[in-house]
């Protein structure tokens, strides 16, 4: 994969400044870095650089993809998470795109301040989150689905609740002579997730700290299910029973058929909604949105108003499905709450919280130090206490 023309020629007039001896200080510790990275030790492979350039070009490409290993830290860390001051963020995204795109996936975030050198201190590692989930039936008894395999879990009115490679199905078996409306509640504790095929056939990945509540058949005119957290959906199309995901008792998201994330925990700013497929219709109190593929809806947490994103990044609202943490701009506490449900710890701040921005993706199977090895470059201090992270001046 090779980065947009625009994006070649802003990385090379880098270079040719740099070659010049024109570099703003930050421009040249931007370079260096990567140069390092490529093992090009010494400037003067830059003397001849417009006839090398092609070179250099295919070099970078090559390295990146076949041996980025060789950069990043022990144990199979990625190259370590940078942050970027607010107010040159923006000026240096387009030579983070070159590289993120280059990469093909791989972790990269680039800064224009220096890397902390001094490690930080070990502490006792907090694994990663795993998938796990207790399911509520509707007499109220629970089962813990972490260790289960295989097989039957219970049956219940209008549907035969089995396992099946770590998936909660519900199939259709002999319905009563009267039928009873009976509700199920999946839920997810912090540093657990879980899939969960309902009797329609719609899949939903739920996160950590989320659940969801749901009858164990679908009768009547509509498909209904309530949320808390954090799910995603891909919603199994039946033109004569819209679904509908209830959030509170005034917002709902109701669909035919389509892909879609849910961002609902009650810790957040309000409440986000990502259409991946088909369209959906976003109701707060007395306001609708409707949304098109690759826009997302965003209900205030106090107004409950709705605003469109026209251009959503819908990968960073869909990561966590696919094992993985993204950021874009995102704020200290922002990162912060995604560690404390994933790796199930609290989080504690002394001192004033760092105003910087985070951008990047990072594998959510990494142990909590790896990750935090990433966070302490960018020169924020931390320390460990049992299950509680200390972020400090």
């Amino acid at each position: 994969m090779y980065p947009s023309e625009k994006d070649r020629e802003y990385f090379f007039r880098l270079l040719n400044k740099y070659n010049e001896g024109i570099a703003a200080p930050e421009e040249r510790a931007f370079v260096e870095q990567y140069l390092h990275m490529l093992n090009y030790r010494s400037p003067d492979i830059l003397a001849d650089f417009e006839q090398e350039k092609d070179d250099i070009e295919k070099d970078i490409h090559n390295r990146l993809l076949a041996g980025i290993q060789q950069a990043a830290p022990p144990s199979g860390l990625p190259v370590a998470m940078h942050r970027v001051p607010l107010h040159r963020r923006r000026a240096w995204w387009a030579a983070a795109s070159l590289l993120l795109l280059i990469a093909a996936g791989s972790f990269l975030i680039f800064r224009s301040s220096p890397s902390r050198q001094d490690a930080p201190a070990v502490f006792a590692d907090i694994n990663a989150g795993k998938e796990g989930a207790i399911l509520t039936l509707s007499d109220g008894s629970q089962v813990v689905l972490d260790s289960l395999g295989n097989g039957l879990v219970a049956l219940q009115s209008g549907s035969r609740v089995k396992l099946v490679d770590r998936q909660l199905q519900y199939e259709p078996h002999a319905a009563p002579a009267a039928p009873v409306i009976a509700y199920n509640t999946m839920t997810i504790p912090r540093g657990r997730q879980y899939r969960l095929l309902l009797p329609d056939g719609t899949r939903v990945w739920l996160n950590a700290a989320s659940s969801i509540t749901y009858p164990t058949a679908f009768s009547g005119p509509e498909r209904r299910v309530r949320i808390t957290g954090e799910a995603y959906f891909e919603v199994a199309h039946n033109k004569r029973k819209p679904f509908k995901v209830a959030i509170n008792d005034h917002t709902f998201i109701e669909v035919l058929g389509t892909h879609f994330n849910i961002n609902a925990y009650s810790d957040e700013n309000g409440i986000n909604t990502t259409l991946l497929e088909g369209s959906v219709k976003v109701i707060a109190n007395s306001s609708t949105q409707m949304l098109a593929p690759g826009q997302q809806a965003r209900i205030d947490g106090r107004t409950a108003a709705i605003s469109l994103i026209p251009d959503a990044n819908t990968g960073e609202a869909i990561a966590w499905k696919d094992g993985r943490f993204a950021f874009a701009d995102a704020d200290l506490p922002a990162v912060m709450r995604k560690l404390s449900r994933w790796y199930d710890i609290e989080v504690e701040y002394r001192g004033n919280i760092p105003q910087d921005k985070f951008s990047g993706e990072i594998d959510r199977s990494l142990s909590l130090s790896q990750v935090l090895k990433g966070l302490a470059s960018t020169r924020i201090n931390y320390t460990i206490e049992g299950r509680k992270l200390i972020i400090l001046p």
